[in-house]
This record gives structure tokens, C-alpha cells and sequence, in this order.
């Protein structure tokens, strides 16, 4: 019933979706989460197969042979029924660290599917607030040309009357052709967002749908060796990797257990086709029960253990080094979050004032132009110069949270 439901939930059309709504969706549907889940379970299981050791055995049996050139104490044809049963006491404390090593394999993967969960919250919050940007960028190209339209039809109306150049009014023209083909890509960058967006929370969006905004205001952050200290101590990946380190430690305990005797108790019950005997003397009983301690102890198997237990020591090599690799990585990816959250929030202040001073301007030059004060490539520079203000300002206002969000990503779990 659960697939079912999944398999549904991809293919519903939504009509109300926020950021939070948008990263719940994520983690429900997404493939990345489930495979995550699973990789977890998986590991539970092994868990449960290396425990098995701990139990007895339990194990029945048939045979049946016929001899050639039977003797005096083999008879052929012949057959039975055996039950045995089987309990390890002592095995070099191998079980103990193969146990050990899957409980570390466990935790290393919760540990990861926490930076699966992490790393798609931000994919989201990136998708979500591209999808915002996109919209309003149509919005701002809607505009444009709608004020370029207005502006040729009364520049149409003053070159009839011969007050302009038939040059303005192709100046006009040109950049109306243009903000028609801005419009269009416009609204090609905004369905590729969308689909960006879909892709991302696993589930279809309705063409009518209502994509809420919302406050994208930031928090200040502390210095950076602070989050450095923060980020060495919650990111997931490192307790992950130590996990790994520990797992391979306790294979290591695992073979060398191998070195040990290994101690066994055993039971069985025989059960043969018919009781053989000559006289008062029973060659074959009809049934026998027999218990015995069985101690094994290898003495040489060819070197395996010895190059086993060398394979994981330089595999263990491997993932310390991969783990230094790693807060290299982290420690790059934090400068550069840091400083790219700097630059945005300079970019939004910078941006909000470029955007009024555009308004303004626009504003002067569009009623000089009425006028006749001033030529028309200067109103056109301000009508573009609008524009390109108005989307700065959209796109830093959504750039410094989705910047913000990068930095907390890299500094928490």
C-alpha cells in the first residue's frame, strides 16, 4: 500500500506549495532519502545475519549408500536419518567484533543518510527561491514591455505630427523586439525553474499553481574560525568516516580472532534403516544419541589471515586519508560560503538602492522626454537600466538567503 501511495503522491497536481511544504514533499518522495533508508536497513539486516552467530544450529539429515563389494561390517544397502545440533562457546572472539564492526557500519550510515537529508533541504531551498526568481524576472519583462509598447505608440503619435525623427521611433522599436525576446526567455528560464523545482521535491506542479513567497530575511553570523570549530564538530560526513575507521578496526579484532581455537558443544541423533548384530555383539543400533565437545584450532591457513588483516590496515589507511581530504573540502567550501554570503549581502544593499535610484531616474527622464527635454536613447538607457535594477534586486534578494542557508548547511549536520 505504501508504494502505491508514493506512486501516486509523484503525479498529484498541487495547488498551494510553500518552502517548508516544498522540503516535506522532498523528503517523502525523493529517491535520494529512500535509497538512504535503505542502505540503513540493509546494514540493520547484516547486523542480524552476523548475530545469528551467537545461536545454535539446528541440522537433519538423510543418507543413503550401497556398497559394491560390501564387507563383513558394511552393509548395503543402507540408510538414516540424522538430527544434529550445535553450539559455538569460543570462536576467538570473532563474532563479538564482527558484530561490533556491523553496529559501526549502522551508525555510519544513519550518520549519512543525516547529510542526505541536509544536502536535499538545501537543494530545495535553492530550487524553490529559483522558481521565485524566475517568476518575478517575467514580471519585470512584462513591464518593460509593456512600458516600451506606451512609449511607441505616443512617440508614433508625436513623429505623425512631425515633432520626432522617424529614427526615435525605430530606437523605440529595436528595444521593444528586444524586451519581447527578453519576455521570452523569460518564461523559458521560468519552466525549466519549475521543472528544476518538481524534480527536486519528486511531485508535479499544476500550471495554475500558487508558489507562496515568503520572508527571506537573514540572521548575522559569527566569525569564521567559530564556524569552522562548529563545522568540524556537527558535519555528519567526519562522525561518519570515524564510524568507518571503527568498523574496520573491529574486522581487523575479527580475523585476528582466527589465531584462536574455536570451541564447539554438539549433539546428534542417528536413526538407521535396522538394528545390525551378530550374536550378542551390535555392529549398527537402530538409533544413537552421542555428545561431544569438538575443539578446532587453526594452525595454518596459508597466510590468508595475515593478508586479510593487511588488506583492512591499508584500507583503514585509505580512510583516514579520506578524511583529511574531507575537512580540506569543508574547510574550502566554508571560506567560500562565507565569503560568498559576504559579497550577497553586500550585493542586496547595493542592489535596493540601485533599484530606487533606477525608479527615480525613470521617472525624471520619462517626463523630460514628454516634454521634449530630453532624446530618446537617453529614455531608453533609463528604461533599461530599470530593468536590469529591478531584477539585480529581485535576484540579490533572494541570493543572500539561499547564500545564508549554503553557509548553515556547511556548518551543521
Amino acid at each position: 500500500m505504501r508504494i502505491v501511495l508514493v506512486f501516486v503522491s509523484s503525479y498529484m497536481a498541487l495547488f498551494g506549495l510553500t518552502l517548508s511544504e516544498s522540503i516535506d514533499l522532498a523528503i517523502s518522495n525523493s529517491p535520494k532519502v529512500s535509497i538512504s533508508k535503505s542502505n540503513i536497513k540493509y546494514n540493520e539486516y547484516v547486523k542480524d545475519e552476523a548475530t545469528g552467530a551467537y545461536h545454535p544450529t539446528l541440522q537433519a539429515g538423510f543418507a543413503w549408500q550401497e556398497h559394491e563389494n560390501p564387507t563383513a561390517f558394511t552393509f548395503s544397502p543402507s540408510h538414516n536419518y540424522n538430527l544434529s545440533l550445535k553450539y559455538n562457546i569460543f570462536n576467538g572472539f570473532s563474532d563479538y567484533s564482527t558484530v561490533s564492526s556491523k553496529e559501526s557500519e549502522i551508525e555510519s550510515a544513519k550518520l549519512e543518510d543525516k547529510a542526505v537529508l541536509a544536502d536535499l533541504k538545501l537543494s530545495v531551498t535553492v530550487a524553490y527561491t529559483d522558481y521565485l526568481k524566475k517568476r518575478k524576472s517575467i514580471k519585470a519583462q512584462e513591464e518593460q514591455l509593456t512600458s516600451l509598447t506606451k512609449q511607441y505608440d505616443n512617440t508614433n503619435v508625436r513623429y505623425e505630427q512631425g515633432i520626432v525623427a522617424k529614427n526615435d521611433l525605430l530606437l523605440i522599436d529595436v528595444e521593444k523586439l528586444k524586451a519581447e525576446q527578453a519576455l521570452i526567455k523569460a518564461k523559458s528560464d521560468f519552466i525549466v525553474s519549475k521543472s528544476n523545482l518538481e524534480n527536486t521535491i519528486a511531485v508535479s506542479i499544476a500550471e495554475n499553481e500558487n508558489i507562496d513567497d515568503f520572508d527571506a530575511s537573514v540572521e548575522n553570523v559569527k566569525d569564521i574560525d567559530f564556524l569552522q570549530e562548529q563545522m568540524m564538530k556537527n558535519r555528519s560526513e567526519i562522525k561518519a568516516m570515524m564510524f568507518k575507521s571503527k568498523s574496520l578496526g573491529s574486522q581487523r579484532d575479527a580475523i585476528t580472532g582466527n589465531y584462536l581455537p574455536k570451541v564447539n558443544l554438539e549433539a546428534s541423533h542417528q536413526i538407521n534403516d535396522q538394528e545390525r548384530a551378530s550374536g550378542t555383539v551390535i555392529y549398527q543400533p537402530k538409533d544413537q544419541t552421542s555428545y561431544g565437545v569438538n575443539v578446532i584450532w587453526d594452525i595454518y591457513s596459508g597466510f590468508r589471515n595475515l593478508a586479510m588483516k593487511k588488506a583492512l590496515l591499508e584500507k583503514n589507511n585509505q580512510q583516514n586519508f579520506q578524511l583529511h581530504q574531507l575537512k580540506l573540502d569543508l574547510k574550502n567550501q566554508l571560506i567560500k560560503a562565507y565569503e560568498g554570503f559576504k559579497v550577497a549581502k553586500s550585493a542586496k544593499y547595493v542592489a535596493s538602492r540601485a533599484k530606487e535610484s533606477a525608479k527615480e531616474n525613470y521617472r525624471i527622464t520619462s517626463d523630460r522626454y514628454s516634454y521634449g527635454e530630453v532624446d530618446t536613447l537617453t529614455l531608453l538607457v533609463s528604461q533599461s537600466n530599470l530593468t536590469q535594477a529591478v531584477n539585480a534586486n529581485n535576484d540579490a534578494y533572494y541570493d543572500l538567503f539561499v547564500a545564508y542557508q549554503t553557509l548553515q548547511r556547511i556548518v551543521s549536520e
